[in-house]
C-alpha cells in the first residue's frame, strides 16, 4: 500500500514537472532530453505512462467533485440565507420528491415523504421549491351538477355544507375566514361546475376538504332537484382515407 501511495506521489510530481516545463524549445534553445526524473524512474522499472494517465484521471475526477461540492454549497447558503424553506416544512421539489423537512445541511435537504421514506437531496439538484406550509393555503372546491339541477339549491348546499364546517369546533381551528362561493365557474357537455373555496392555515386544507366533500355528498344524495354531472368520455372517431 505504501508503495502505491509512493508511485502515485511521484506520477504527481512528474506530471507537474512536465507541465511546467517549456511547452516548445525556441532556436536558441534545442529540445532537451528526457526528464531526468522519468529516466531515473524507467531505471527503476517503474512504467510512468500509467501513472501520468491514472494522476490525470484523478485530477480530472477531483475537479469535477469539488465543483458539484462547490455548487451545492452555494445553493444551500442562498435557501438558507433567503429562509426559502424550515424543518417541519412540507416542501415539493421540481425533481419530484415532497415531503416534510427533517433536516438541513450546508449541502443537502432532507425529506420524509408521506410513506416514511427519506430522501436526501443535494442542494445542487434543486432549481425550484413548492413551500406548502407557510402563513395559509387554500381548500379549493371545484364540483359538476346535470344540467337538470337547480342551480339555486345547489348554491344553498354549497353555503349550508360551509356553514357547518364553520360551526364544527374541530374544524374551524383550520379556517382563517368563511366559505367564498364563486358561483358557476364553467359549463361543458356534462353539466355546469361551482367552485368555492376555504382560506385555512398551513396544512389544514386537507382535514376541511375531506370534511367539505364527504359532506357534500351525503346532502345531494338527500336532495331530489341536485344531482352530480357524471363525466363520459368522447369517443375519438379515427380518420377514414
Amino acid at each position: 500500500m505504501l508503495r502505491f501511495f509512493s508511485t502515485l506521489l511521484l506520477g504527481c510530481l512528474l506530471s507537474t514537472h512536465l507541465l511546467a516545463a517549456d511547452p516548445a524549445p525556441t532556436e536558441d534553445q534545442p529540445a532537451e532530453p528526457e526528464p531526468v526524473l522519468q529516466g531515473g524512474l524507467l531505471d527503476l522499472g517503474i512504467n510512468v505512462a500509467p501513472l501520468l494517465a491514472g494522476a490525470g484521471v484523478i485530477g480530472l475526477a477531483i475537479g469535477f467533485g469539488t465543483q458539484q461540492l462547490v455548487q451545492d454549497v452555494i445553493t444551500g447558503l442562498f435557501i438558507l440565507i433567503e429562509d426559502t424553506i424550515s424543518i417541519g416544512d412540507w416542501v415539493v421539489l421540481d425533481s419530484g420528491h415532497a415531503g416534510t423537512v427533517e433536516s438541513l445541511t450546508i449541502r443537502t435537504l432532507r425529506l420524509r415523504d408521506g410513506k416514511g421514506f427519506v430522501h436526501s437531496v443535494p442542494f445542487g439538484q434543486i432549481k425550484a421549491v413548492t413551500n406548502q406550509s407557510r402563513q395559509f393555503a387554500y381548500a379549493f372546491f371545484s364540483v359538476q351538477f346535470t344540467y337538470d339541477s337547480d342551480v339555486d339549491e345547489s348554491l344553498g348546499l354549497i353555503h349550508e355544507v360551509g356553514q357547518s364546517i364553520s360551526e364544527d369546533p374541530l374544524l374551524r381551528i383550520n379556517l382563517q375566514g368563511p366559505l367564498q362561493v364563486f358561483g358557476v365557474d364553467r359549463m361543458d357537455l356534462n353539466g355546469f361546475v361551482l367552485t368555492a373555496q376555504f382560506r385555512t392555515i398551513s396544512g389544514g386544507q386537507y382535514a376541511v376538504s375531506r370534511a367539505f366533500n364527504e359532506r357534500l355528498k351525503k346532502r345531494v344524495d338527500q336532495t331530489d332537484n341536485v344531482s352530480f354531472a357524471q363525466v363520459y368520455p368522447m369517443p375519438v372517431r379515427g380518420i377514414s382515407a
